[in-house]
């Protein structure tokens, strides 16, 4: 639960505590540590045991037996969690590196994307084809070889990918985009328009992140991970998410980063009885158990050490700027700046 070490997190989201009310499976990102299984209750036991197709330990009297099937559990459960491929997300990748770098958009400071840099796609080398090939990558991928990390870190470059992908598809049409909901149409808002594919089947960004993420996943921490193209969304991250252990590194980064953003993510009032929160944690705090402030609470930057012992703050949210994450934007800005000065 919320308010716990991120190792509790997970031990949550296993458990169930944090199930979807669909009772679609939970999966999770971390190992399954001897300390973790002997706090399980058996019925736990059995439910973790179902929800990874492993067997049960049997239970014994002979505290030797007791050992043994326990280091067989163990085994099984890790060796479940992590079977499977990787997908090869360098493409992906490499158009980050490149096309990411620090800016500022209406006083708040964030990672802008050079989207004018994928308008090229007919070179080979190019950032252009190399960001269409990966959308290919991502069409074919089979979702059932890959291991849970990759699954997950696959769905969080899928979402920011084909969200990329609509602004440089119109683009590329000639049209400029200053913020995401203008791409809404007569027939459906954006967030509902077909963004591409994903292991074989057409989806839209909702598909990605409600049927996909929300439905299946019990960690909360995803919102800090998948990012809409605005200025207010958490920052894009400049390099592609991976499985293995480093994803854990990567999804408590974005948090760290998110939350230390006081124009967009975290920040006390003047008062210092009050705080202002991001939006995303109103339109979604049914996601961060039990309370929003809790869930915070261990991903604010050290200096709001005293916040981190109390919940007893009243909550504003700021208000959520669409405007497109662009360098271009980004560059104007600083230009009207420079020759004001």
């Amino acid at each position: 639960t919320m308010g716990q070490t991120v190792t509790n997190l997970y031990v949550s989201a296993v458990y169930g505590s944090g199930c979807p009310k669909n009772g679609k499976r939970v999966r999770r990102t971390q190992d399954y540590t001897p300390e973790k299984i002997k706090a399980m209750t058996w019925s736990q036991k059995k439910q973790t045991a179902k929800r990874l197709g492993i067997d049960v330990p049997v239970r014994s009297k002979d505290t030797e037996i007791a050992e043994a099937e326990e280091k067989r559990f163990i085994t099984a459960a890790n060796k479940a969690v992590h079977q499977g491929l990787s997908l090869d997300h360098s493409l992906w990748d490499s158009v980050l590196k490149a096309c990411i770098s620090r800016g500022s958009i209406r006083d708040i400071e964030l990672n802008v994307f050079d989207y004018q840099k994928l308008m090229d796609a007919e070179s080979k080398d190019s950032l252009g084809s190399k960001f269409d090939r990966y959308l290919e990558q991502l069409a074919k991928a089979d979702e059932k070889s890959l291991s849970v990390n990759d699954h997950l870190a696959t769905l969080f470059n899928a979402y920011n990918a084909l969200c990329v992908g609509h602004i440089v598809r119109t683009m590329r049409a000639g049209k400029e985009v200053d913020s995401i909901l203008k791409l809404n149409n007569e027939k459906a808002k954006i967030w509902d328009q077909k963004a591409g594919t994903l292991f074989g089947n057409e989806v839209s960004l909702s598909d990605v992140e409600h049927k996909l993420l929300r439905a299946k996943w019990a960690d909360a921490r995803l919102h800090a991970c998948i990012v809409c193209a605005s200025v207010s969304c958490p920052d894009l991250r400049g390099e592609a998410y991976v499985g293995g252990d480093r994803l854990d590194v990567q999804i408590t980064e974005q948090m760290n980063g998110w939350l230390a953003n006081q124009k967009k993510g975290f920040d006390v009032k003047e008062d210092g009885k009050g705080v202002h929160l991001s939006s995303i944690f109103t339109w979604f705090q049914g996601d961060f158990k039990p309370n929003v402030l809790s869930f915070i609470a261990p991903y604010l930057p050290a200096k709001y050490g005293s916040f981190k012992k109390t919940t007893r703050f009243s909550i504003e949210y700021m208000p959520y700027d669409w405007g497109v994450n662009s360098k271009k934007m980004s560059d104007k800005e600083a230009a009207a700046t420079a020759a004001e000065k």
